[in-house]
């Protein structure tokens, strides 16, 4: 598929969702430092990582990375609401790091690959990590908080082969807006870095694919 046939069905299946070129990869860059010029020499380091780990994404994604992903929803359960903030934004989180965020659009319909790196002092990725844990055996249903909006998803576990011991990842399947649609979200630790992947598509996502994703990406971090 041709990269400007990529592009209209991206756009179509943007407006059909009606959610916005945030969830698209259109959103507004989420770089974000706590300043110094330790956390600026971390930044360059990060953006490095994922420059790198553009060519080793899976065939059909483009490497020409967009802006980082945004959730299309605010999920009315709390727990499922810090799992898409922190893949997306950040969410709020008080411990000082350093984040770089970006989406990578793929061939399939509606796919995305939303990632982000933040790396952390002390013990800071450790505790966010844990703290992401239970947020996800929280997380079983995420709906929209408002009501009569056509969005809700079943999370369940996915399983990603080889992808190593600190990874959780869960499959979130049902409707956005009143369309099929799936995401895969996914966080790893590595050393003083937590790497966030949301893969997302209308209808069903690869998870060989979210695998793939997921490897390439904590080997980049851990390089």
């Amino acid at each position: 598929m041709t990269r400007g046939i990529r592009v209209v069905i991206a756009v179509t299946i943007c407006g059909m969702l009606a959610v916005g070129a945030a969830a698209c990869g259109g959103g507004t860059a989420r770089d974000a430092s706590a300043g110094g010029d330790g956390s600026r020499a971390e930044l360059t380091r990060l953006r490095g990582l994922l420059r790198a780990g553009a060519s080793r994404l899976p065939d059909g994604f483009s490497a020409r990375a967009r802006d980082g992903w945004v959730p299309p929803f605010r999920a009315a359960n709390q727990n499922c609401r810090l799992l898409l903030d922190t893949a997306g934004d950040g969410g709020v989180d008080p411990g000082g790091r350093t984040r770089v965020a970006v989406t990578y659009p793929g061939d399939r319909l509606g796919e995305l690959a939303g990632v982000s790196m933040a790396s952390y002092t002390g013990q800071g990725a450790e505790l966010r990590f844990a703290e992401l844990t239970r947020a996800l055996d929280g997380c079983r249903v995420a709906r929209n908080a408002l009501a009569g909006k056509g969005t809700l998803f079943r999370v369940s576990r996915l399983r990603l082969d080889d992808a190593g011991s600190d990874v959780q990842a869960r499959r979130l399947r049902g409707r956005l807006n009143g369309y099929p649609y799936e995401m895969h979200v996914v966080f790893a630790l590595t050393g003083n870095t937590l790497v966030s992947l949301v893969h997302t598509g209308v209808a069903r996502v690869d998870a060989a694919r979210t695998g793939q994703l997921t490897r390439s990406l904590i080997d980049g971090a851990a390089s």
